[in-house]
């Protein structure tokens, strides 16, 4: 069964020789709405270079490959024109590069291929690459240190508590005594440390020098001359970088380069390597600027919001408290910035990813112009949108100093045109999100988005999250399914009949037992069971699907349900309780429309009933015959069109005298809500109704605000309808020159 991996469970992609050649080409990724990251190549123009066939692709080491992960859970490394260099394999945990080596880093072993692809070999233990034709590996047993060439024959006898690379044919180890010494490729002893002082690091810089400590302090020593090259009067040294490394006297950094001598002395408050020859530094006065090893400023600024820990491609940036990032470059001051903008990783000598307005997007600052951005909002088809979510929550900081939370993306829907439904949807998507997969997982870190597909006329919604760091972590991917008209929602045991479980049983897998197949998730096919793995030392977390079609199910299905129809029948917009598309089934007149549609006195167009138009004369009159069911008349009403479509009911309802008393009749525009009481009361009367007296006219019409505004040829008439309920006002007011609504007449008519 094909493994499919989630965004956030990916290998980690490393580079260990930075890429410093320019790149043209970079990594982009792309989630869609089945909930699936899938990775290409784009070049500085925005055009895609590579495919969307990876489930992963690194960026291109200085080497000129990278490495890419298949749905399958497997590696390969490929060239720039996308060639397979080095073959798909097992996923390792990470995947390292060297100017001429690619090291696939498994859990105890490291496979070693040059960069035109061929296999070099497999060592227990590696650690780094060749360096003088010899690797370094730890015995996993014993925890000692041995050197061996590339056939993996040990480069020499012995081992040791601690060891360093060789570089210049030497190498800086720790004897099973706990004697420090430096040794050649052949094993033999070159120069051998006093026993007070312990070396910071098991590294040789430049010719002969090492980095010592006597427990408080630290100074450089001189192998070849057993000379100290400085007193110990540094709280710290940093390793090397170029034949530069950064010291610190109690609370202020320096320069130094190898052979000791102090390239800038101890000044800055703070001073970090970004790469490329440059050094972040905080002065007295706040600033913080880009210096050279000589102390020449690239760039500098007093006001920033982190930043100034990377140089990448000539580049690096920092923050300011307005939101915006600004970019500058190693040898050229200010380069560029974006408003609104977090967490940039530099791609190009041009092209930066960030996250801006709530979407991921990759933005060539030499155009000033967006080549991608990720989707924030999707199309279901049928109006509806499932429009991205992002929802962080800061839990605390890891060992490592990162920090430690949610962060996750879940789909908000609109379009739906039954309010009710869709708030009730939106609302219990929430809640699933914001409450991850259980209790105890709402104190882990939780990454990851969503899917969202519709089925027939459901709706479902599943977390493409990974709960959880490192070991231990796994995948969540439980789900949720709504009908799209009333918003209930769905669960597996009705689709099922009771008992079904030993079918399923018998339908799955045998690798696992019933209980680890999780997070069942209906479809228009069948349903889909998922085994989610954990993370561990030697495989990150990772899911196996499998698809259970209704035919194989058909013992334990009820065809007849309403989630099995609801799956099996393509949502439509119009398909609410009244048929009419601008009627949600939460519309306060959904009942009254209901009942005057399929009495056949009002209807709709295009599949639209209007609901909030004003009601014409035409309307009123047609309504009115037709739920007396009044005859078609010998003649047509005066001044009526014999093409109009109410010709015949407007007639009909003048002939039965129902528009006595209207002047001023004009089928075409809408009648007030004094005429069309006036046509109620004309009804009311031919069915031996009484106009009331003109002291009952004042008494009923004076309860309300306005009623004294009721036209004078239309009061009796008004205080007929109030009297016989059909009329209650609004607000204290009867608004007797306001118009009807078609729902509000629809209540009406409900009436008579």
């Amino acid at each position: 069964m094909i493994k499919k991996l989630i965004s956030a469970l990916l290998v980690a992609f490393t580079v260990t020789v930075g890429a410093s050649a320019a790149q043209t080409i970079f990594p982009v990724s792309r989630t869609d709405m089945d909930g699936v990251t899938r990775s290409g190549y784009m070049d500085e123009n925005g055009q895609t270079v590579l495919p969307f066939a990876y489930a992963r692709a690194g960026e291109f080491a200085s080497c000129g490959l990278a490495a890419v992960e298949d749905e399958k859970w497997q590696t390969a490394v490929i060239d720039r024109t996308g060639e397979i260099v080095v073959p798909y394999a097992d996923s390792p945990i990470s995947v390292d590069f060297s100017d001429d080596m690619v090291a696939y880093r498994y859990a105890g072993c490291s496979v070693y291929y040059t960069v035109e692809g061929r296999k070099v070999g497999a060592y227990p233990g590696a650690e780094g690459f060749f360096s003088d034709g010899l690797l370094l590996c730890k015995n996993t047993e014993t925890g000692l240190y041995f050197y061996v060439n590339e056939e993996g024959d040990p480069a020499f006898s012995g081992e040791f508590k601690e060891a360093g690379a060789f570089a210049e044919g030497r190498a800086l180890v720790r004897t099973t005594d706990g004697v420090y010494i430096a040794i050649d490729t052949k094993g033999q002893t070159l120069y051998t440390l006093e026993s007070s002082v312990t070396p910071a690091y098991m590294t040789i810089f430049g010719e002969d020098t090492v980095v010592l400590s006597n427990g408080t302090n630290q100074a450089l020593y001189s192998l070849a001359r057993g000379a100290y090259l400085t007193e110990f009067l540094y709280n710290a040294i940093s390793e090397f970088e170029d034949g530069v490394a950064m010291v610190r006297q109690i609370n202020r950094w320096g320069l130094m380069d190898t052979s000791g001598k102090l390239l800038i002395e101890p000044s800055y408050y703070y001073l970090s390597y970004m790469g490329e020859g440059l050094y972040a530094a905080r002065g007295e006065d706040g600033s913080c600027a880009a210096v050279d090893a000589s102390g020449n400023i690239a760039y500098r600024t007093t006001t920033y919001v982190g930043g100034f820990n990377e140089l990448r491609y000539g580049l690096s940036w920092h923050g300011l408290s307005d939101g915006s990032l600004i970019f500058f470059r190693k040898n050229g001051g200010y380069f560029a910035n974006l408003k609104n903008a977090e967490n940039p990783t530099l791609l190009s000598e041009n092209v930066v990813r960030v996250r801006q307005d709530g979407t991921t997007k990759y933005v060539n600052l030499s155009a000033d112009k967006t080549l991608f951005a990720q989707p924030v909002s999707f199309d279901l088809g049928g109006g509806i949108t499932a429009n991205t979510v992002h929802y962080e929550k800061f839990i605390g900081y890891q060992a490592d100093g990162s920090e430690h939370g949610w962060d996750v993306h879940f789909p908000e829907i609109s379009g739906l045109p039954d309010a009710g439904a869709q708030k009730s949807i939106n609302a219990a998507i929430r809640d699933f999100f914001l409450k991850g997969p259980s209790v105890t997982a709402e104190y882990e870190a939780l990454e990851g988005g969503y899917g969202v597909s519709v089925e027939g006329s459901v709706l479902v919604v599943w977390a493409n999250c990974v709960s959880g760091k490192g070991t231990g972590s796994s995948v969540w991917n439980n789900n949720l399914a709504f009908d799209l008209y009333t918003g209930h929602q769905y669960q597996i045991g009705d689709l099922l009949k009771n008992g079904y479980i030993e079918q399923v049983k018998a339908l799955l897998p045998e690798d696992h037992a019933i209980y680890l197949y999780s997070f069942p998730r209906m479809s228009a096919e069948g349903i889909t069971y998922y085994y989610n793995e954990y993370e561990s030392e030697t495989r990150r977390a990772y899911t196996e699907s499998f698809l259970i079609p209704f035919a194989e199910l058909k013992d334990v299905l009820d065809p007849e349900s309403a989630c099995y129809q609801a799956l099996h029948t393509p949502y439509s917009r119009t398909a609410s309780l009244t048929g009419f598309s601008d009627v949600p089934n939460s519309h306060w007149a959904v009942e009254y429309i209901r009942a005057v549609e399929e009495r056949g006195l009002m209807h709709g167009a295009h599949g639209a009933f209007r609901p909030g138009d004003r009601i014409t004369g035409a309307e009123v009159s047609a309504t009115v015959a037709r739920s007396q069911k009044l005859v078609k008349p010998a003649a047509l009403m005066q001044g009526i069109r014999a093409d109009a479509w109410y010709a015949e009911e407007v007639s009909a309802a003048h002939a039965a005298g129902l528009l006595d008393g209207l002047k001023a009749f004009q089928p075409d525009a809408p009648m007030t809500r004094a005429d069309a009481m006036q046509v109620f009361a004309n009804l009311l009367l031919s069915r031996g109704k009484t106009l009331p007296d003109e002291k009952t006219v004042e008494t009923t019409l004076s309860a309300f605000a306005d009623g004294a505004q009721v036209p004078a040829e239309r009061r009796a008439a008004a205080a007929l309808c109030i009297r016989e309920g059909m009329i209650q006002g609004s607000g204290g007011k009867l608004n007797a020159q306001g118009y009807f609504t078609r729902a509000e007449f629809a209540k009406l008519l409900s009436m008579i």
